[in-house]
């Protein structure tokens, strides 16, 4: 509300501007407050109040975007963790949630039983699903016959650059914290599952 009113301070009156962004336009007209609004200290103390409260809990409603305004669904999300002052212990609502972490659960390079190839050749699929798409459609030359041959041409070159950064983390970073040694077999060198998997992939 208080940008609101800065913006229509600013922008009309003599000797002012009269031009002014689309945005902070549109903006300013949906969140300027009625003269009710401003003066009306019961609403802006149970405001207040409110937020005062999710603060305390540490949960906050959640609400869903319907076309140029939000509405209450009714949910409270938590957002808190157990550490009330450590803030690298915040919720949030996908990567926490039951459904979350089945979904990120059931990806390939998460999912348990799958050899490296396998994780390896699915990941490599999902990527050459959508990374070609874009490159057909949105490239300077899409309104030419050659559009699809260039599209294929860039999302392999994507695809190796990947590639060639998945092993170089895999000879690097990986091999610091452990993370190459997720696939290997019992007997294997050191990182061979991971390299087994970057190699289908790409």
């Amino acid at each position: 509300a208080l940008y609101a009113l800065k913006c229509y301070a600013e922008v009309y009156g003599k000797g002012k501007a009269t031009k002014m962004g689309w945005w902070d336009y549109w903006y300013m007209k949906q969140t300027l407050p009625t003269q009710g609004e401003i003066f009306d200290l019961v609403a802006i103390e149970e405001d207040y109040q409110k937020q005062r409260e999710e603060m305390r809990t540490g949960s906050k409603a959640a609400y869903f975007p319907v076309f140029i305004d939000f509405i209450d669904s009714g949910i409270q999300t938590k957002w808190r963790g157990p550490e009330p002052f450590a803030g690298d212990q915040c919720y949030a609502p996908l990567p926490d949630s039951g459904f979350g972490k089945q979904y990120i659960k059931n990806l390939a390079f998460y999912r348990e039983g799958l050899q490296p190839w396998q994780r390896g050749l699915e990941i490599g699929m999902a990527h050459g699903y959508f990374i070609i798409g874009p490159f057909v459609s949105l490239v300077p030359l899409r309104n030419t016959p050659e559009a699809a041959t260039v599209g294929l041409l860039c999302g392999c070159v994507l695809i190796g650059m990947i590639s060639i950064g998945g092993l170089i983390f895999g000879v690097t970073e990986g091999k610091t914290n452990g993370k190459v040694k997720r696939f290997d077999r019992p007997g294997d060198k050191e990182g061979a599952g991971y390299t087994e998997m970057i190699n289908w992939h790409a």
